[in-house]
């Protein structure tokens, strides 16, 4: 879970103790009649988010299988979406990385568990060493 994730659930655990304090106590705040959805959403900016997927590799598509946690069924996963190359993984936004990941059914979470950008961006450059002192012994290249 992100850190922003945990401050939401951590303030909702926090306002849903206090209304139980409160209506313990019977000191219930009165209910605050809210705006409809739909007007609170008319006024709110659409932010677009780049898409990290591709309609076809640009030239070779790199071998995703070489970064640890993606396997064969992750790598045909990710190339049926349109994720190809090393540099895509590596400059993935948080939005686009959250997009991604709600593309990888039952795989969800394993971007960042694995730490794919973290390898990403060491195979885009080529530094073998800096992989192998950070994420371990590469395998051969298929």
């Amino acid at each position: 879970m992100t850190t922003n994730m945990l401050l939401v659930i951590g303030a909702v655990a926090l306002a849903i103790a206090l209304l139980a304090i409160l209506l313990l106590r019977g000191r219930a705040p009165k209910p605050v009649e809210a705006a409809p959805a739909a007007a609170l959403l008319a006024d709110a900016p659409v932010a677009e988010v780049p898409t990290p997927f591709l309609a076809e590799a640009e030239g070779e598509a790199d071998d995703l299988s070489r970064i640890k946690g993606i396997g064969p069924k992750l790598s045909a996963r990710l190339a049926a979406l349109g994720v190809f190359h090393f540099r895509q993984i590596a400059d993935w936004t948080p939005e686009q990385l959250a997009a991604v990941d709600a593309q990888l059914g039952t795989f969800k979470g394993r971007p960042e568990r694995d730490q794919w950008q973290s390898q990403a961006r060491l195979l885009a450059a080529g530094d073998v060493k800096a992989y192998e002192r950070q994420h371990g012994k590469l395998g051969p290249q298929a």
